[in-house]
């Protein structure tokens, strides 16, 4: 069984005073970055895997002392041709990510995204990939199952010519470990970084706002998260975007705030329950693509650098969710989430969406309002008397 890492040696000291602060615990980190206890790396000074535009897949599985462990990827997935290649490295210092390619082109040019090169911690349903798990953290597991998890990571990045996000990426579906993803399930991102103009799934507007206690650069503010929901991927899709973006520094994201949030949004387009989901892992890569659209015969060049990176994990807590609707014609609906739990997290959204009223539900409504009145009438005519 893996034993987590002492917090004070595995954070820097403003993430361990932010740990202090969430209560609760006991608390765990499960650490991947620095790789330092990789096995490999007694052997090798670095790990590094390449991908060219069309190439063959790479993948491995970087495992440490305690049987934990991350599958790192080029993930040259929506990359059909071209020069150049997607490296990932894992050294003793950190996890490395290059893009460089000339002339490439996308499988499917209406896809923006032409890759995603990253590390996967849990079940990957595309490819079936599985990892190491820790006691701690074991998925896929229910999302009404999870333990308390916060990710924390240091990291750099740039897109000398190109855009992107730099983000997380989370698989939840009905079954359990499936082998592709469908329009029952859902994806959940959570982007840190966006190049300007770079949006998830194109929509220009967020569907909803959150304000969540966020560690940034060692200081704990209330962030601002937007978030989209687009549907019919054929699955439900979700990004959580921090506005403004990070470009480069750490931050602890409080997931389980994440989640609560996001089954909000999900019982508006769901009745399938949200903690029934398995979520099945926590990827972490950079979405990229090219300056030019459509990615036809472009040239891309990115890159991201991880100092530190893992999860806080705690038990979880009791959580407490109240909501308000006010209706009108048009359906404004105020949710406002109060959770309590070792987090001590409070967001608030405004969510509204638009609901048609037929020309027969006016007449009926106006001719109730009518009696109503001439009820009223004829009460203050008799008191009158």
């Amino acid at each position: 069984m893996a034993v987590a890492a002492p917090l004070a040696s595995s954070l820097s000291p403003a993430a361990s005073a932010y740990v202090t602060t969430l209560g609760g615990g006991p608390w765990e980190y499960i650490e991947f970055i620095p790789p330092v206890n990789a096995t490999v790396l007694e052997v090798v000074p670095c790990v590094t895997l390449s991908q060219a535009p069309g190439g063959q897949y790479s993948q491995y599985n970087l495992t440490f002392a305690s049987g934990v462990s991350v599958v790192i990827m080029p993930d040259v997935w929506n990359t059909r041709s071209g020069s150049g290649e997607v490296t990932v490295r894992a050294c003793g210092d950190g996890f490395f990510a290059s893009v460089v390619n000339y002339n490439a082109t996308a499988t499917n040019v209406y896809d923006t995204v032409m890759g995603y090169p990253e590390i996967i911690y849990g079940y990957k349903p595309w490819g079936r990939i599985i990892t190491g798990q820790s006691p701690y953290l074991q998925l896929p597991a229910k999302v009404g199952d999870l333990p308390l998890i916060v990710a924390y990571i240091n990291y750099s990045l740039g897109f000398p010519n190109g855009r992107g996000d730099f983000s997380f990426d989370m698989w939840l579906t009905r079954s359990y470990e499936p082998s592709s993803v469908g329009a029952d399930d859902l994806e959940i991102m959570v982007w840190l970084y966006y190049s300007p103009g770079f949006n998830p799934a194109g929509y220009s507007r967020p569907n909803a706002t959150f304000y969540i206690p966020t560690m940034v650069d060692g200081r704990v503010v209330n962030a601002t998260w937007q978030a989209y929901v687009a549907l019919h991927f054929p699955w439900t899709y979700m990004a959580f975007v921090l506005t403004p973006p990070l470009g480069n520094g750490s931050i602890a994201v409080p997931l389980s705030s994440i989640f609560s949030d996001a089954s909000l949004l999900w019982s508006q387009v769901s009745n399938y329950s949200f903690d029934q989901l398995y979520l099945n892992d926590i990827e972490l890569g950079m979405e990229y693509s090219s300056v030019q659209w459509p990615p036809v015969n472009v040239n891309v060049s990115a890159w991201y650098k991880v100092y530190s990176y893992g999860f806080l994990v705690a038990p979880r807590q009791v959580t407490t969710v109240t909501s308000t609707t006010t209706s009108t014609a048009t359906v404004t609906s105020t949710i406002t989430s109060t959770i309590t739990s070792a987090l001590a997290v409070t967001s608030t959204a405004t969510v509204t969406k638009r609901v048609g009223v037929g020309i027969y539900s006016v007449v009926a409504l106006s001719l109730v309002i009518v009696l109503l009145i001439a009820a009223l009438v004829a009460v203050l005519l008799r008191r009158g008397r």
